[in-house]
């Protein structure tokens, strides 16, 4: 044990420090690790899985690790699922696009979905494309063809139908759409 810098004033004694802080006074459990993570930001069952599994804990420990967490209410897909759906519509996604990130974050299908129509409001494709291109542009207009056809880039990454980002910019689109998203 070391003295504290204020040892004159101060009569208390702190743990040996290591190389990335104070030394924790006991080995982590697989539900202190997981009650950490969840600490630093809201995260699904799948990631939390992860994590405790790249951390070296075996498959019983984390399967009641998440069942604890989830009896506690400190786990839900569906809160964080919809979090992250308004976060990302706000920025300018396209459900489609924000569905597809979500199910690959290990929420379910459904509850995607349910989230990304909830975040858009009952919004269609075209003015969640115009919403988004009106936050890129700060109100201002675009400028020349180039900059409309960056713009169209942009929003066909973030998700948007080409059709709807075309519409929402003001240039005549005649490809074609992709069919195979809802």
């Amino acid at each position: 044990m070391r003295v504290c810098a204020y040892a004159s004033a101060c009569t208390c004694f702190h743990p040996p420090v290591s190389r990335g802080g104070y030394a924790p006074a006991v080995a982590q459990t697989p539900f202190d690790k997981a009650v950490r993570l969840l600490a630093q930001r809201a995260r699904t069952a799948a990631e939390v899985d992860r994590a405790l599994e790249k951390a070296g804990v075996d498959a019983e420990a984390r399967e009641s690790t998440l069942a604890r967490l989830r009896e506690l209410g400190y786990i839900s897909d569906r809160e964080v699922a919809r979090a992250r759906a308004h976060t990302r519509i706000g920025r300018g996604d396209a459900p489609r696009l924000l569905v597809r990130k979500l199910e690959a974050q290990g929420v379910e299908a459904s509850e995607a979905r349910e989230a990304a129509a909830e975040a858009a409001q009952g919004a269609g494709e075209e003015e969640l494309a115009l919403r988004a291109l009106q936050r890129r542009l700060r109100g201002r207009e675009p400028g020349d063809m180039r900059e409309k056809q960056r713009l169209l880039r942009w929003l066909s990454a973030n998700g948007h139908r080409p059709s709807a980002a075309a519409k929402a910019l003001g240039i005549e689109w005649e490809g074609h759409d992709e069919t195979d998203d809802p």
